[in-house]
């Protein structure tokens, strides 16, 4: 990781000026109450620098312009403290650039969906239209599912920080493995339908029982479903294979999209990570489905396998031990 890019000593003063916020206009008055003289230029590309090196945070505005606030390690920075620890520098102004990511990329994750409900909200309440019945179910409809992505978005942190904490129990129980293949295709299969995609199981030619969280391990592979269905192109066939190799068990979702980029690989479980590629994408997640799916594996003493070329599409597997975890006593 490259050493942190210095604040130059006007923008060290321009962060000194912020107080509890500040729009570039304000700066510039606050400048020239301490005798200095800038611009509504000058001011903007001095938040900007702030902004960029982490000391600073923007809200985007209309009319009034931008507002700017300063971050935790903008007031540390004030303060001094990294005077005497230099070497905190570097992870600190990581761990407040990846904050602040996390921050806008679930704002604007919620912000799609919130539109849509008020919009619709909004259509049914005016009293000067009179939606058919038509009209009025397909914006029901549009609130029922803007609410359930929403609703999906938050339990989807909340799973991530449980399991991170170590406050999931697993139900543990005995059940057939392509059972929950069928029971995960079944809850991705009307989107699929919709894109002209078609789900293939291939099943193994005798049943194999997994001992393991059923309801867990289906999300787990609902969620490597889903990424498969909404980055392969319409018409594109997906499969599902259930295969046992000795002692494991593996559930293999393989798709023809585009492939992951080397680049990307090493990064595909992080959370909030989407591929450059695939923040352009209307169909783009919020970068959680994956670590979920790979702490929900985990917790099995399993593994998540990877394959994939760009252009090429992408293979990957959910291996776990047939019998449960090794810290589970047996049946």
């Amino acid at each position: 990781m490259p050493p942190m890019a210095k604040p130059s000593p006007l923008a060290v003063a321009a962060l000194a000026l912020i107080h509890d916020h500040v729009t570039a206009p304000d700066l510039v008055a606050r400048f020239a109450a301490v005798d200095a003289a800038i611009n509504d230029r000058v001011a903007e590309a001095l938040l900007e620098e702030l902004s960029g090196l982490g000391l600073a945070r923007v809200v985007r505005g209309v009319g009034a312009g931008d507002d700017y606030f300063p971050t935790p390690l903008g007031e540390r920075l004030l303060g001094g403290s990294f005077a005497a620890h230099p070497e905190l520098v570097e992870p600190l102004t990581e761990i407040e650039h990846m904050r602040t990511d996390i921050l806008a990329t679930i704002s604007h994750e919620l912000r799609t969906p919130l539109t849509a409900v008020r919009t619709s909200i909004g259509l049914l309440l005016d009293p000067a239209i009179e939606p058919t019945a038509e009209q009025h179910q397909a914006l029901l409809a549009t609130i029922d599912r803007n609410t359930t992505r929403m609703q999906g978005i938050v339990s989807d942190i909340l799973d991530l920080s449980r399991f991170r904490a170590g406050r999931v129990q697993l139900q543990l129980r005995r059940f057939d493995a392509t059972e929950l293949a069928r029971s995960a295709i079944a809850s991705v299969g009307v989107l699929a339908r919709s894109r002209g995609q078609r789900i293939d199981l291939r099943p193994p030619a005798e049943g194999i029982s997994v001992f393991g969280d059923y309801r867990r391990l289906e999300q787990a592979l609902v969620n490597l479903l889903s990424n498969a269905e909404r980055y392969s192109p319409p018409g594109a066939p997906i499969t599902v294979s259930v295969t046992r190799n000795g002692r494991e068990l593996s559930w293999t979702v393989a798709d023809r999209g585009h492939g992951i980029k080397a680049a990307d690989m090493a990064r595909l479980f992080e959370r909030f990570f989407v591929a450059q590629r695939d923040r352009s994408e209307a169909t783009a997640g919020i970068g959680l489905g994956l670590p979920i799916s790979l702490l929900i594996v985990e917790a099995h003493d399993g593994r998540i396998d990877v394959h994939s070329r760009p252009g090429h599409g992408s293979q990957f597997s959910i291996v776990v031990p047939v019998d449960g975890p090794a810290d589970v006593p047996p049946e």
